[in-house]
């Protein structure tokens, strides 16, 4: 049996919160994109720089409206040429479905809303350590651009890592059960529900 490590990342020059923190986002979305021509569409029409997008999980912060802080800005994780992740407030997904939907016929790209997942975001000085922990991550890597962030898959969860307004946050994404058992886990060590919402 070989040992395959699944490595994760934190942001290097940004501050963790002081308390740790959980909480549950009813105000965002996961849409699974993909296409032969996703790319083409995400820097063409979106006006992503995708040039740092060179591995699995990597990702980066963009907006709908020009301002990262907003409710129409996004994350997007890179898993292939043709296939990506966003995480999004529930008022910038309905703004990127019109626009991929508008798209449609020009490039070669679809896109599912995954309404059967739920996402959970969590900060404080024990998240990274308690993550690496519970979900057996390596932590080799560490993001220099506050506008990086980074996503990787253990078992059922999709972890990332991602700057909101200084503060180092992470996002847990599963299924509604399984996210809850893992709400449970942290709240048994500690993390208390009272975070604001961080799309």
């Amino acid at each position: 049996m070989t040992f395959s490590p699944i490595m994760f990342a934190r942001h290097s020059q940004i501050e963790a919160a002081d308390s740790n923190m959980l909480q549950v986002n009813k105000n965002t979305v996961v849409i699974d994109f993909s296409g032969t021509e996703a790319i083409p569409f995400l820097t063409t029409i979106l006006g992503l720089d995708l040039n740092k997008l060179t591995a699995s999980g990597l990702g980066v912060k963009g907006t709908l409206d020009g301002d990262l802080n907003s409710n129409y800005s996004f994350a997007l994780y890179y898993f292939s040429a043709t296939a990506f992740r966003f995480v999004l407030h529930t008022d910038a997904a309905a703004q990127l479905q019109a626009l991929i939907s508008e798209q449609q016929l020009r490039y070669d790209i679809e896109f599912v809303t995954r309404t059967d997942l739920a996402t959970l975001t969590l900060s404080g000085e024990q998240a990274f350590d308690a993550l690496v922990e519970a979900f057996k991550l390596t932590p080799g890597l560490r993001l220099s651009d506050a506008n990086s962030c980074y996503g990787a898959q253990s078992g059922e969860v999709f972890i990332t890592a991602i700057d909101k307004q200084s503060i180092q946050y992470f996002q847990l994404v599963a299924k509604a059960p399984e996210l809850t058992k893992w709400q449970t886990y942290l709240q048994q060590r500690g993390f208390d529900m009272s975070l604001p919402d961080v799309a």
